[in-house]
Protein backbone atom coordinates (compact mmCIF):
# COMPACT_ATOMS: atom_id res chain seq x y z
CA UNK A 1 0.00 0.00 0.00
CA UNK A 2 0.76 3.24 -0.72
CA UNK A 3 2.51 5.60 2.38
CA UNK A 4 2.01 8.88 3.34
CA UNK A 5 5.19 9.57 4.93
CA UNK A 6 8.16 9.46 3.89
CA UNK A 7 11.54 7.65 4.84
CA UNK A 8 14.37 6.53 2.32
CA UNK A 9 15.32 2.81 1.98
CA UNK A 10 17.47 1.57 4.33
CA UNK A 11 18.26 5.23 5.64
CA UNK A 12 16.57 8.21 7.67
CA UNK A 13 16.28 11.71 7.19
CA UNK A 14 17.86 14.18 9.13
CA UNK A 15 17.24 18.23 8.68
CA UNK A 16 15.11 19.27 5.79
CA UNK A 17 16.13 22.73 3.96
CA UNK A 18 13.19 23.66 1.73
CA UNK A 19 12.63 25.96 -1.15
CA UNK A 20 9.94 26.40 -3.69
CA UNK A 21 9.60 27.14 -7.36
CA UNK A 22 7.43 26.90 -10.31
CA UNK A 23 4.76 25.19 -8.14
CA UNK A 24 7.28 22.19 -6.57
CA UNK A 25 8.26 22.42 -3.29
CA UNK A 26 12.43 20.74 -3.19
CA UNK A 27 13.08 18.90 0.32
CA UNK A 28 16.52 18.97 0.35
CA UNK A 29 16.76 16.70 3.30
CA UNK A 30 20.79 15.10 5.30
CA UNK A 31 20.28 11.54 4.76
CA UNK A 32 21.55 9.23 7.25
CA UNK A 33 22.74 6.06 6.74
CA UNK A 34 23.09 4.88 10.46
CA UNK A 35 26.62 3.14 9.71
CA UNK A 36 27.39 1.84 12.61
CA UNK A 37 25.39 1.37 15.83
CA UNK A 38 24.41 4.64 18.15
CA UNK A 39 26.02 6.92 15.84
CA UNK A 40 24.08 9.06 13.85
CA UNK A 41 24.80 11.94 11.29
CA UNK A 42 28.21 10.18 9.98
CA UNK A 43 28.71 10.38 6.36
CA UNK A 44 25.65 12.31 5.68
CA UNK A 45 24.99 14.08 2.63
CA UNK A 46 22.07 16.22 0.92
CA UNK A 47 19.31 13.70 -0.97
CA UNK A 48 16.61 15.52 -2.63
CA UNK A 49 12.99 15.00 -2.75
CA UNK A 50 10.11 17.27 -4.61
CA UNK A 51 6.18 17.13 -4.55
CA UNK A 52 3.97 19.27 -5.22
CA UNK A 53 0.85 18.43 -3.00
CA UNK A 54 2.70 16.62 0.09
CA UNK A 55 1.11 13.37 -0.90
CA UNK A 56 3.29 12.24 -3.84
CA UNK A 57 6.66 12.40 -3.04
CA UNK A 58 9.61 11.34 -5.56
CA UNK A 59 12.99 10.87 -4.61
CA UNK A 60 16.17 12.24 -7.02
CA UNK A 61 18.86 11.12 -5.63
CA UNK A 62 22.21 12.45 -3.86
CA UNK A 63 22.39 16.54 -4.53
CA UNK A 64 25.39 17.27 -3.04
CA UNK A 65 27.75 15.05 -2.30
CA UNK A 66 30.38 14.57 0.91
CA UNK A 67 33.95 15.21 0.31
CA UNK A 68 36.71 12.11 1.73
CA UNK A 69 37.98 11.44 4.81
CA UNK A 70 40.22 14.28 4.77
CA UNK A 71 38.48 16.84 3.60
CA UNK A 72 36.55 19.43 5.43
CA UNK A 73 33.08 18.42 3.83
CA UNK A 74 33.52 14.86 5.47
CA UNK A 75 29.75 15.47 6.43
CA UNK A 76 27.72 17.61 4.71
CA UNK A 77 24.88 18.96 7.23
CA UNK A 78 22.03 21.58 7.31
CA UNK A 79 22.39 24.70 5.29
CA UNK A 80 19.82 26.66 3.04
CA UNK A 81 19.15 27.19 -1.08
CA UNK A 82 18.62 30.77 -2.90
CA UNK A 83 19.25 31.65 -6.73
CA UNK A 84 21.03 34.78 -7.62
CA UNK A 85 20.46 37.35 -10.19
CA UNK A 86 22.09 35.11 -12.94
CA UNK A 87 19.43 32.89 -12.20
CA UNK A 88 22.23 30.04 -10.30
CA UNK A 89 21.68 28.74 -7.57
CA UNK A 90 23.74 28.32 -4.54
CA UNK A 91 23.25 26.03 -1.98
CA UNK A 92 25.41 26.47 1.64
CA UNK A 93 25.88 24.31 3.67
CA UNK A 94 27.70 23.49 6.90
CA UNK A 95 30.88 21.25 5.86
CA UNK A 96 32.37 19.11 9.32
CA UNK A 97 34.51 16.74 9.62
CA UNK A 98 35.72 15.54 13.81
CA UNK A 99 39.39 15.12 13.15
CA UNK A 100 40.11 19.07 12.06
CA UNK A 101 40.25 21.12 14.88
CA UNK A 102 40.89 24.28 17.05
CA UNK A 103 41.94 24.32 20.44
CA UNK A 104 40.91 20.34 21.04
CA UNK A 105 37.42 21.16 19.26
CA UNK A 106 36.17 19.97 15.99
CA UNK A 107 35.64 22.85 13.51
CA UNK A 108 32.57 23.41 11.86
CA UNK A 109 32.73 25.54 8.43
CA UNK A 110 30.49 26.84 5.39
CA UNK A 111 31.35 25.14 1.98
CA UNK A 112 28.88 26.48 -1.01
CA UNK A 113 27.51 24.26 -3.94
CA UNK A 114 26.08 25.56 -7.87
CA UNK A 115 24.28 24.99 -10.29
CA UNK A 116 22.29 26.01 -13.12
CA UNK A 117 19.11 23.57 -11.87
CA UNK A 118 17.93 22.08 -8.82
CA UNK A 119 18.75 18.47 -8.99
CA UNK A 120 22.49 19.01 -9.69
CA UNK A 121 24.61 20.98 -7.20
CA UNK A 122 28.35 20.76 -7.59
CA UNK A 123 30.42 21.94 -4.62
CA UNK A 124 33.05 24.50 -4.95
CA UNK A 125 36.08 23.40 -3.60
CA UNK A 126 37.69 26.94 -3.07
CA UNK A 127 34.91 28.28 -1.09
CA UNK A 128 35.08 27.44 2.76
CA UNK A 129 33.93 30.26 5.17
CA UNK A 130 35.19 30.01 9.07
CA UNK A 131 34.00 31.66 11.99
CA UNK A 132 36.22 34.58 13.05
CA UNK A 133 37.53 33.21 16.32
CA UNK A 134 37.62 36.41 17.67
CA UNK A 135 33.38 37.59 17.92
CA UNK A 136 32.24 34.11 16.99
CA UNK A 137 33.58 30.33 18.55
CA UNK A 138 34.98 28.40 15.95
CA UNK A 139 33.34 24.81 16.65
CA UNK A 140 29.99 26.50 16.59
CA UNK A 141 29.31 27.61 12.94
CA UNK A 142 26.44 26.25 10.85
CA UNK A 143 23.13 25.85 9.43
CA UNK A 144 23.89 28.98 7.21
CA UNK A 145 20.24 30.59 6.24
CA UNK A 146 20.86 32.81 3.52
CA UNK A 147 18.56 35.23 1.96
CA UNK A 148 18.57 38.79 0.31
CA UNK A 149 18.11 41.79 2.42
CA UNK A 150 16.19 44.38 0.41
CA UNK A 151 16.76 47.19 3.41
CA UNK A 152 20.56 46.64 2.77
CA UNK A 153 20.61 45.38 -0.99
CA UNK A 154 23.02 42.40 -0.11
CA UNK A 155 22.86 39.20 1.38
CA UNK A 156 23.00 38.31 4.79
CA UNK A 157 23.82 34.91 5.83
CA UNK A 158 22.23 33.75 9.52
CA UNK A 159 24.16 31.03 11.39
CA UNK A 160 23.97 28.39 14.58
CA UNK A 161 27.02 29.87 16.49
CA UNK A 162 27.92 30.93 19.98
CA UNK A 163 29.45 34.69 21.41
CA UNK A 164 33.28 33.93 21.84
CA UNK A 165 34.18 33.51 25.45
CA UNK A 166 30.62 33.05 26.17
CA UNK A 167 28.69 31.04 28.73
CA UNK A 168 29.08 26.79 27.93
CA UNK A 169 25.44 26.83 28.51
CA UNK A 170 23.78 30.06 27.66
CA UNK A 171 26.42 31.46 25.13
CA UNK A 172 24.50 30.50 21.92
CA UNK A 173 23.64 33.33 19.15
CA UNK A 174 22.34 33.31 15.61
CA UNK A 175 25.39 35.04 14.13
CA UNK A 176 25.17 37.34 11.10
CA UNK A 177 27.11 38.24 8.12
CA UNK A 178 26.57 39.95 4.87
CA UNK A 179 28.29 39.72 1.34
CA UNK A 180 27.48 41.57 -1.84
CA UNK A 181 28.05 38.64 -4.23
CA UNK A 182 27.74 35.40 -2.26
CA UNK A 183 31.44 35.43 -2.19
CA UNK A 184 32.97 37.73 0.02
CA UNK A 185 31.46 37.88 3.75
CA UNK A 186 31.91 40.33 6.50
CA UNK A 187 31.28 39.61 10.14
CA UNK A 188 28.42 41.57 11.77
CA UNK A 189 27.23 41.74 15.60
CA UNK A 190 25.10 38.91 16.51
CA UNK A 191 21.61 39.26 14.63
CA UNK A 192 19.93 37.35 18.11
CA UNK A 193 21.67 36.68 21.06
CA UNK A 194 19.00 35.98 23.98
CA UNK A 195 21.40 34.36 26.20
CA UNK A 196 19.07 31.65 26.72
CA UNK A 197 20.29 28.60 25.00
CA UNK A 198 23.22 26.41 24.38
CA UNK A 199 22.98 26.84 20.68
CA UNK A 200 19.86 27.73 18.43
CA UNK A 201 20.45 25.90 15.24
CA UNK A 202 18.72 25.84 11.67
CA UNK A 203 17.48 29.51 11.68
CA UNK A 204 15.68 31.23 9.26
CA UNK A 205 13.67 34.54 8.75
CA UNK A 206 10.43 35.08 6.80
CA UNK A 207 7.89 37.56 6.76
CA UNK A 208 4.30 36.58 6.86
CA UNK A 209 1.77 39.44 6.31
CA UNK A 210 2.41 42.51 7.99
CA UNK A 211 5.07 40.10 11.01
CA UNK A 212 8.67 38.93 10.64
CA UNK A 213 9.57 35.28 12.11
CA UNK A 214 12.59 34.04 13.37
CA UNK A 215 13.01 30.17 13.55
CA UNK A 216 15.08 27.88 15.28
CA UNK A 217 15.74 25.04 16.73
CA UNK A 218 17.20 24.19 20.53
CA UNK A 219 18.06 20.91 22.49
CA UNK A 220 18.90 22.22 26.01
CA UNK A 221 15.84 23.69 28.41
CA UNK A 222 13.51 21.81 25.67
CA UNK A 223 13.98 19.92 22.44
CA UNK A 224 11.75 21.26 19.92
CA UNK A 225 11.67 24.40 17.23
CA UNK A 226 10.73 27.77 18.69
CA UNK A 227 9.70 31.01 16.26
CA UNK A 228 9.88 34.72 17.31
CA UNK A 229 7.44 37.74 16.24
CA UNK A 230 8.73 40.99 14.90
CA UNK A 231 7.00 43.83 13.19
CA UNK A 232 10.79 44.58 11.83
CA UNK A 233 13.11 42.19 10.59
CA UNK A 234 15.62 43.91 12.98
CA UNK A 235 13.66 42.72 15.65
CA UNK A 236 13.05 43.09 18.79
CA UNK A 237 11.87 39.36 19.10
CA UNK A 238 8.53 38.86 20.82
CA UNK A 239 8.21 35.23 22.30
CA UNK A 240 4.69 34.41 22.06
CA UNK A 241 3.00 32.10 24.83
CA UNK A 242 2.79 29.14 22.69
CA UNK A 243 6.30 29.76 20.66
CA UNK A 244 6.58 25.78 19.35
CA UNK A 245 4.93 24.07 16.47
CA UNK A 246 5.05 20.74 17.53
CA UNK A 247 6.21 18.02 19.93
CA UNK A 248 9.70 17.06 20.69
CA UNK A 249 9.69 13.90 18.13
CA UNK A 250 9.81 16.77 15.00
CA UNK A 251 12.80 18.43 15.12
CA UNK A 252 14.99 21.27 13.11
CA UNK A 253 11.60 22.68 11.58
CA UNK A 254 12.23 24.59 8.67
CA UNK A 255 9.48 26.24 6.32
CA UNK A 256 8.98 27.44 2.73
CA UNK A 257 6.07 29.17 1.18
CA UNK A 258 4.41 29.46 -2.48
CA UNK A 259 3.51 33.00 -1.93
CA UNK A 260 0.18 32.25 -0.64
CA UNK A 261 0.75 29.91 1.93
CA UNK A 262 3.37 28.35 4.16
CA UNK A 263 4.36 24.86 5.03
CA UNK A 264 6.69 22.94 7.95
CA UNK A 265 9.19 21.06 6.57
CA UNK A 266 10.38 18.93 9.61
CA UNK A 267 11.29 14.95 10.66
CA UNK A 268 9.82 12.29 13.66
CA UNK A 269 12.36 10.95 14.97
CA UNK A 270 12.75 7.31 15.65
CA UNK A 271 13.58 5.72 18.80
CA UNK A 272 16.06 3.07 19.74
CA UNK A 273 15.58 -0.71 19.28
CA UNK A 274 12.31 0.17 17.75
CA UNK A 275 10.27 0.22 20.71
CA UNK A 276 8.14 2.71 23.15
CA UNK A 277 10.97 2.53 25.59
CA UNK A 278 13.50 3.71 23.45
CA UNK A 279 15.62 6.73 23.37
CA UNK A 280 14.99 8.97 20.88
CA UNK A 281 17.41 8.86 18.23
CA UNK A 282 18.80 11.70 15.53
CA UNK A 283 16.64 11.44 12.55
CA UNK A 284 13.65 9.73 11.36
CA UNK A 285 10.64 10.31 8.95
CA UNK A 286 9.34 13.18 6.75
CA UNK A 287 6.46 15.04 8.09
CA UNK A 288 5.06 18.27 7.20
CA UNK A 289 2.87 20.98 8.59
CA UNK A 290 0.75 24.16 7.26
CA UNK A 291 1.02 27.51 8.85
CA UNK A 292 -1.34 29.37 9.37
CA UNK A 293 -1.46 33.13 10.88
CA UNK A 294 -3.55 35.24 13.34
CA UNK A 295 -3.33 38.48 11.45
CA UNK A 296 -3.99 40.34 14.45
CA UNK A 297 -1.22 39.20 16.47
CA UNK A 298 1.01 37.52 14.52
CA UNK A 299 1.01 34.34 16.47
CA UNK A 300 1.35 31.06 14.27
CA UNK A 301 -1.25 27.88 14.35
CA UNK A 302 -0.33 24.63 12.79
CA UNK A 303 -2.87 22.38 10.64
CA UNK A 304 -3.21 19.43 8.61
CA UNK A 305 -2.69 20.04 4.74
CA UNK A 306 -5.88 19.25 3.00
CA UNK A 307 -4.26 16.70 0.63
CA UNK A 308 -2.65 14.67 3.37
CA UNK A 309 -6.18 14.79 5.53
CA UNK A 310 -7.53 13.25 2.58
CA UNK A 311 -5.25 10.51 2.28
CA UNK A 312 -6.66 8.22 4.50
CA UNK A 313 -10.12 7.88 2.04
CA UNK A 314 -12.37 4.96 2.79
CA UNK A 315 -14.93 5.24 5.81
CA UNK A 316 -15.43 2.27 7.93
CA UNK A 317 -17.94 0.18 9.11
CA UNK A 318 -17.98 0.32 12.93
CA UNK A 319 -18.96 -1.79 15.48
CA UNK A 320 -21.27 -0.06 18.47
CA UNK A 321 -18.82 1.07 21.12
CA UNK A 322 -17.78 0.14 24.40
CA UNK A 323 -16.99 0.86 27.82
CA UNK A 324 -14.94 0.12 30.24
CA UNK A 325 -16.11 1.05 34.29
CA UNK A 326 -18.49 3.41 32.40
CA UNK A 327 -22.14 3.95 31.72
CA UNK A 328 -22.53 4.52 28.04
CA UNK A 329 -25.85 6.39 26.14
CA UNK A 330 -26.27 6.62 22.36
CA UNK A 331 -26.90 9.98 21.41
CA UNK A 332 -27.67 11.84 17.79
CA UNK A 333 -23.84 11.76 16.71
CA UNK A 334 -22.70 9.34 18.93
CA UNK A 335 -22.26 8.50 22.44
CA UNK A 336 -22.39 9.95 26.24
CA UNK A 337 -19.80 8.70 28.72
CA UNK A 338 -20.45 9.06 32.45
CA UNK A 339 -17.73 7.49 35.17
CA UNK A 340 -17.50 7.93 38.38
CA UNK A 341 -13.92 6.75 38.49
CA UNK A 342 -11.87 6.15 35.44
CA UNK A 343 -13.96 5.02 32.05
CA UNK A 344 -13.91 5.08 28.67
CA UNK A 345 -16.09 5.05 25.25
CA UNK A 346 -14.35 3.29 22.72
CA UNK A 347 -14.30 1.78 19.30
CA UNK A 348 -13.09 -0.78 17.71
CA UNK A 349 -10.15 0.28 15.56
CA UNK A 350 -7.71 -1.49 12.77
CA UNK A 351 -4.05 -2.44 13.38
CA UNK A 352 -2.20 0.78 11.88
CA UNK A 353 -2.28 2.81 8.75
CA UNK A 354 -5.67 5.04 9.50
CA UNK A 355 -7.44 8.40 10.60
CA UNK A 356 -9.46 8.98 12.95
CA UNK A 357 -11.67 12.18 13.32
CA UNK A 358 -14.02 13.30 16.28
CA UNK A 359 -15.58 15.72 18.32
CA UNK A 360 -15.14 15.72 22.24
CA UNK A 361 -17.38 18.25 24.20
CA UNK A 362 -16.64 17.92 27.99
CA UNK A 363 -19.69 17.68 30.11
CA UNK A 364 -17.98 17.63 33.65
CA UNK A 365 -14.79 16.26 35.09
CA UNK A 366 -11.57 15.31 36.77
CA UNK A 367 -9.44 14.40 33.73
CA UNK A 368 -10.58 13.49 29.99
CA UNK A 369 -9.03 12.42 26.85
CA UNK A 370 -8.03 9.83 24.06
CA UNK A 371 -8.15 6.60 24.32
CA UNK A 372 -5.61 5.03 21.31
CA UNK A 373 -4.87 0.90 20.80
CA UNK A 374 -6.05 0.70 24.68
CA UNK A 375 -7.58 -3.23 25.30
CA UNK A 376 -11.11 -3.82 26.95
CA UNK A 377 -9.55 -3.40 30.34
CA UNK A 378 -7.83 -0.10 29.79
CA UNK A 379 -4.38 -2.37 30.68
CA UNK A 380 -2.67 -1.34 27.92
CA UNK A 381 -2.15 1.27 25.19
CA UNK A 382 -1.76 4.98 24.56
CA UNK A 383 -3.71 8.09 26.01
CA UNK A 384 -3.42 11.51 25.30
CA UNK A 385 -4.33 13.48 28.17
CA UNK A 386 -6.22 17.09 27.50
CA UNK A 387 -6.02 18.99 31.41
CA UNK A 388 -8.21 21.93 30.79
CA UNK A 389 -6.91 23.38 33.60
CA UNK A 390 -3.32 23.42 33.02
CA UNK A 391 -3.83 23.87 29.55
CA UNK A 392 -2.13 20.79 28.24
CA UNK A 393 -2.12 18.15 26.00
CA UNK A 394 0.56 14.97 26.46
CA UNK A 395 0.68 11.61 25.65
CA UNK A 396 0.96 8.84 27.93
CA UNK A 397 1.73 5.37 27.23
CA UNK A 398 0.09 2.16 29.77
CA UNK A 399 2.52 0.44 30.97
CA UNK A 400 5.16 3.05 31.45
CA UNK A 401 8.12 1.33 31.52
CA UNK A 402 8.87 -2.17 31.70
CA UNK A 403 8.42 -4.37 34.39
CA UNK A 404 10.73 -4.07 37.33
CA UNK A 405 11.56 -6.87 39.80
CA UNK A 406 9.60 -4.74 42.13
CA UNK A 407 5.53 -3.78 41.72
CA UNK A 408 5.65 -0.19 42.25
CA UNK A 409 8.54 0.06 39.44
CA UNK A 410 6.45 1.30 36.98
CA UNK A 411 7.36 5.18 36.78
CA UNK A 412 4.16 5.94 38.93
CA UNK A 413 5.94 9.48 39.34
CA UNK A 414 5.87 10.47 35.64
CA UNK A 415 2.10 11.24 35.02
CA UNK A 416 2.88 11.74 30.89
CA UNK A 417 5.64 11.95 28.11
CA UNK A 418 6.63 15.09 28.88
CA UNK A 419 8.26 15.45 25.22
CA UNK A 420 5.24 15.19 23.81
CA UNK A 421 3.67 18.19 25.55
CA UNK A 422 1.78 20.72 23.85
CA UNK A 423 -0.30 23.91 25.22
CA UNK A 424 -3.90 23.02 24.76
CA UNK A 425 -6.18 25.52 23.14
CA UNK A 426 -8.95 27.22 25.07
CA UNK A 427 -12.64 25.36 23.72
CA UNK A 428 -15.42 24.07 25.70
CA UNK A 429 -15.31 21.23 22.40
CA UNK A 430 -12.15 19.69 20.09
CA UNK A 431 -12.55 18.89 17.08
CA UNK A 432 -9.26 16.22 16.71
CA UNK A 433 -7.61 14.68 13.69
CA UNK A 434 -5.62 11.45 14.31
CA UNK A 435 -3.47 10.10 11.38
CA UNK A 436 -1.47 6.76 12.58
CA UNK A 437 1.24 5.12 9.88
CA UNK A 438 2.91 2.40 10.54
CA UNK A 439 4.65 3.50 14.05
CA UNK A 440 4.10 7.16 13.78
CA UNK A 441 1.12 9.12 15.04
CA UNK A 442 -0.15 12.65 14.58
CA UNK A 443 -2.81 14.80 16.42
CA UNK A 444 -4.26 17.76 15.21
CA UNK A 445 -6.56 19.62 17.71
CA UNK A 446 -9.06 22.32 16.68
CA UNK A 447 -6.53 22.99 13.08
CA UNK A 448 -4.03 25.06 16.02
CA UNK A 449 -1.40 22.25 17.24
CA UNK A 450 -0.29 19.38 16.33
CA UNK A 451 1.72 16.51 18.54
CA UNK A 452 4.05 13.79 16.65
CA UNK A 453 4.95 11.08 18.19
CA UNK A 454 6.29 7.33 17.57
CA UNK A 455 3.98 4.06 18.67
CA UNK A 456 5.65 1.07 18.50
CA UNK A 457 4.46 -1.28 20.80
CA UNK A 458 0.79 -1.40 20.82
CA UNK A 459 -1.79 -1.93 17.66
CA UNK A 460 -5.28 -2.38 16.99
CA UNK A 461 -7.28 -2.52 19.86
CA UNK A 462 -9.57 0.31 20.51
CA UNK A 463 -10.24 4.19 20.19
CA UNK A 464 -12.20 6.60 21.98
CA UNK A 465 -12.29 8.67 24.49
CA UNK A 466 -11.83 8.46 28.50
CA UNK A 467 -12.68 10.27 31.52
CA UNK A 468 -11.94 10.44 35.10
CA UNK A 469 -15.24 11.07 37.70
CA UNK A 470 -16.96 12.94 34.97
CA UNK A 471 -19.19 12.65 31.80
CA UNK A 472 -17.83 13.80 27.88
CA UNK A 473 -19.94 13.60 24.57
CA UNK A 474 -17.97 12.04 22.02
CA UNK A 475 -19.13 12.83 18.53
CA UNK A 476 -18.82 12.14 14.62
CA UNK A 477 -16.22 9.62 15.59
CA UNK A 478 -14.72 8.11 12.00
CA UNK A 479 -12.21 5.93 11.15
CA UNK A 480 -10.82 6.13 7.43
CA UNK A 481 -8.06 3.59 5.60
CA UNK A 482 -6.78 3.68 2.80
CA UNK A 483 -8.44 2.23 -0.41
CA UNK A 484 -7.32 -1.62 -1.28
CA UNK A 485 -6.32 -0.47 -5.00
CA UNK A 486 -4.25 2.51 -4.08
Amino acid sequence: MKKLLYRPKDAWVGDLIPYYENGTFYGYYLHDPRIRDKEYAEETTWHLVTTKDFVNVEYKGEAIKRGGDDKPNKNAYTGSVIKDKENLYHAFFTAYNEDIKINGKSVQSVMQAVGTDLEHLNTVEEFLFVSDGKQYEEFDWRDPFVYWNEEDECYDMLLASRIKGGGELRGGCIALCKSKDLKQWTYEKPFYAPGMYITMECPEIFKMGNYWYLVFSTFSDQFTTHYRISKSPNGPWKIPEDDVFDTRSDYAIKTASDGQRRFAFGWIASKYGNKDFGPWEWGGTMVFHELIQNPEDGTLKVRVIPEIKEFYDEVQDMKPAVGYNSRITKTEKGIHVVSDTLGSGVYEVPEDCFSIEMDVCVKQGHEFGIALHVDSEMEKGYFLRMNQRKKEAAWDMWPRSEKGIYQWQIKGDIPYQIETSRRLPDADEYHLLIIREDDICIVYINDEIALSTRMYDHKGGYAGVYVVQGEVELNNFVIKTRKESD
